[in-house]
């Protein structure tokens, strides 16, 4: 007994009628899941960009005091979910100068964030200047 190819009991056109017209309306059930899975998906990451603040911890040595603080960029961008981004207004970054006699630099500082569902994008960095304490008590003068 010879055994011959079979052929295919249903033409093209059947088989592509059959995976796009029947049964509709459960494929646009799955599509219409399948969509909102990724609006939700793409909508639950967000970016954002937000001010960086220095915090000034510690005091110097004594007889200095800080001057100036620079923080490059000034703005970073955050990213995590768009609810929790509208919340935050700006970054604080704490910067300990206790003790210090000196000017200091700071490079590539990752922020310290308090929600671990947001993740900064990019570092900063600090460069604090340091310098001898004025003693001049000159008192302002009086323009009237």
């Amino acid at each position: 007994m010879t055994s011959t190819p079979t052929k295919p009991s249903r033409s093209i056109p059947e088989w592509l009628r059959q995976i796009f017209v029947e049964d509709w309306s459960l494929k646009l059930l799955a599509l219409t899941i399948t969509l909102a899975l990724w609006f939700f998906v793409s909508a639950h990451q967000s970016e954002r960009e937000v001010v960086v603040e220095p915090q000034v911890e510690g005091k110097p040595a004594p007889t200095f005091e800080v001057k100036e603080i620079v923080i490059t960029p000034s703005k970073v961008k955050l990213q995590g979910r768009a609810d929790r981004l509208n919340t935050i207004e700006k970054v604080t970054l704490p910067i300990s100068v206790d003790g210090r006699r000196e000017s200091f630099d700071m490079p590539h500082i990752k922020l310290p964030m308090s929600d671990p569902n947001v993740e900064p994008l990019d570092t900063v960095n600090v460069h604090v200047t340091i310098m001898a304490a004025s003693n001049s008590t000159t008192k302002p003068s009086n323009i009237n």
